[in-house]
């Protein structure tokens, strides 16, 4: 039996950094002339050299002040991942996969709802772009994680014997200490947390609660921090494990504030069962193949592709 991991796309951000890691390219040499404003090609596909120097232009102003730019180095960096966007985007063509307008309509929308109307205005300010600009980097990004799901994770299957045999080997006949689910409300202000104590007594839902009045960022996850094991966290934390499942605290003070908590599950020490891990064990052993195949994948695509770079070009820029 073979378990099929769900959709879990390899980040852009990542996979830049795979190929920047683990590659390097080797360009054809030979009389070839690029034009004037060309700064290399792949597969007979140009990378003008505007679009080149406005990425470089975003890393010169993002810079840190303190450091030293190795212009060189970063002028190399980013012609790799011009080159390997553009590979990926090869891809795509090849195999007709393409992003439609309302794909792209609702990706944008669930970005725009993490902004105000004058913070999104501003990003696009940061970003020097106009917002069709802006939509046409997003709608690229899109098209290249589709392509790298379709090309990289759909592949990805871990059977059943790999998981028993990641288990035998990382697990078999371990313990884990017990933990808690614990979930709070959070204040810098006393008045605010008496308030939120005084609605929880009146039979109000503790998620409920925590998204009203706590300012930690769970707050949105009705306050749900997750499992913990004594000593993960601030002090009292530890308090928690003295606590009864689905009880509340009163206001707790810590160094950082106040804090009502809710221990919401306890797992006891015990011996790790299989059934405990088996999804992380899943997660760990696809995100392993998925990294191989997309640096197999990449391999054979810098192997075969005709490369040429505008070296005179390239130095000229500063």
């Amino acid at each position: 039996m073979f378990i099929k991991r769900k959709k879990t796309v390899l980040s852009f951000a990542s996979v830049i950094l795979i190929a920047l890691g683990v590659y390097y390219i080797v360009y054809l040499a030979g009389p070839r002339r690029l034009g004037a404003d060309i700064i290399a090609t792949i597969n007979n596909e140009p990378i003008k050299l505007q679009d080149f120097q406005e990425k470089l232009s975003i890393v010169k102003m993002n810079y840190p002040p303190e450091q030293k730019l190795d212009l060189k180095k970063v002028k190399a960096s980013i012609l790799r991942k011009m080159i390997i966007e553009t590979l990926i985007l090869q891809e795509a063509n090849s195999k007709k996969i393409a992003v439609g307008d309302e794909e792209l309509a609702r990706y944008i929308k669930n970005i725009q709802q993490n902004y105000t109307e004058a913070d999104f205005n501003q990003m696009l300010s940061n970003q020097f772009k106009t917002y069709d600009d802006w939509s046409a980097d997003v709608k690229k990004k899109l098209l290249i994680e589709k392509t790298l799901s379709k090309s990289i994770t759909e592949k990805i299957n871990v059977s059943d014997k790999e998981i028993q045999d990641y288990y035998n080997k990382n697990y078999e006949n371990k313990t884990s200490e017990a933990k808690i689910k614990l979930a709070q409300i959070f204040s810098t202000n006393k008045t605010t947390m008496e308030s939120a104590l005084a609605e929880l007594k009146t039979g109000a839902r503790f998620e409920e609660v925590a998204k009203k009045y706590s300012q930690t960022p769970e707050a949105t996850n009705g306050g749900v921090i997750g499992y913990i094991k004594k000593g993960e966290g601030i002090q009292i934390f530890d308090k928690a494990f003295e606590m009864p499942v689905q009880t509340e605290s009163p206001i707790i003070q810590s160094e950082y504030g106040f804090h009502i908590l809710k221990v919401l599950d306890y797992v006891p020490t015990g011996k790790i069962t299989l059934d405990s891990v088996k999804q992380s064990i899943l997660t760990q052993l696809a995100d392993e193949k998925e990294t191989k195949i997309y640096e197999e994948w990449l391999s054979d695509s810098l192997k075969n592709a005709k490369i040429y770079k505008n070296t005179a070009l390239m130095d000229s820029i500063k």
